[in-house]
């Protein structure tokens, strides 16, 4: 039998659902890293380094994974459409115009990975990149010094790999001497040092819908293929594809259409049943 409390939860449950259906956040396609900055002086780094790897027949979820090294300026490239964005040894400081543009792809849910080096070799790339995260909310910030000299292994086992799904696989992480992290608020510590168990290596943050990675050790992408050796491609693989926890993107024009829409069945049902009743 049909009620109007019947209709009215009907008309309820229909606006929900289109509300849900409309709230589908900002989509990205399907795994696409984006690589830019400038290798410091003294660096021996390149960016072709990274996007090579990315594009080394890599699969996430499923989906294949691309990369592309962007040029000129940031707030001139389209980066909508990109999951994981390398910000590398930044030459110069970042514009208020390429902020805004990082600060817009985070809130569409855009994962953003600094990297920097120890602070005997790159510390002005370190204090722009400092500078970066703070303009765009975070709560971490590199402290220009060196520990950890010559190559080592951090190790699960040991404590230096801590637990997090961005880190699920990866047991052994081969990386150099690095400038330690400071982090405070909703920051993420992700490894340690081995010198001092207190030094942070890698640590990350969730700003918005989106977030961001700070690692200050390029070596690790030295023996990345190591794969026998060493886990690092697999931490590499997971910035792009695990769950980080950040809340999802929701844009907000298209929570007030559906709200609109579900109310606008109501109306119509309850218009429709007090003619009935006449």
């Amino acid at each position: 039998m049909i009620t109007f409390s019947n209709l009215i939860k009907f008309a309820s449950i229909a606006g929900v659902l289109t509300t849900a259906l409309i709230n589908i956040p900002k989509a990205h396609a399907a795994n696409l890293v984006g690589v830019f900055g400038d290798s410091c002086t003294g660096c021996y780094f390149s960016l072709s380094t990274i996007n090579n790897f990315y594009n080394s027949g890599l699969t996430v979820n499923g989906e294949a994974v691309s990369s592309s090294i962007l040029t000129g300026t940031l707030d001139t490239n389209n980066l909508s459409n990109l999951n994981l964005l390398w910000m590398v040894q930044p030459a110069n400081s970042y514009t208020n115009s390429e902020i805004q543009s990082l600060s817009t792809f985070l809130a569409g849910g855009g994962r953003i990975a600094f990297m920097g080096e120890h602070g005997s070799i790159s510390p002005d790339e370190n204090n722009r990149i400092t500078t970066a995260i703070a303009s765009l909310g975070g709560n971490i910030s590199i402290d220009n010094t060196v520990v950890d000299g010559y190559y080592r292994d951090a190790k699960r086992s040991n404590g230096q790999i801590l637990d997090n799904p961005l880190t699920e696989g990866v047991n052994t992480y081969n990386y150099a001497a690095f400038a330690p992290l400071n982090i405070s608020g909703s920051a993420i510590a992700l490894m340690k040092g081995q010198d001092n168990p207190s030094d942070v290596m890698m640590a990350y943050q969730n700003i918005g819908a989106g977030s961001i990675f700070v690692i200050t050790d390029q070596n690790v992408w030295d023996n990345v293929g190591m794969k026998s050796t060493n886990d690092n491609a697999r931490l590499f693989t997971n910035l792009l594809g695990a769950n980080t926890g950040a809340p999802t993107s929701v844009p907000e024009p298209f929570t007030i259409v559906g709200t609109l829409i579900g109310g606008t069945v109501a109306m119509r049902m309850r218009k429709k049943l007090e003619v009935i009743k006449k």
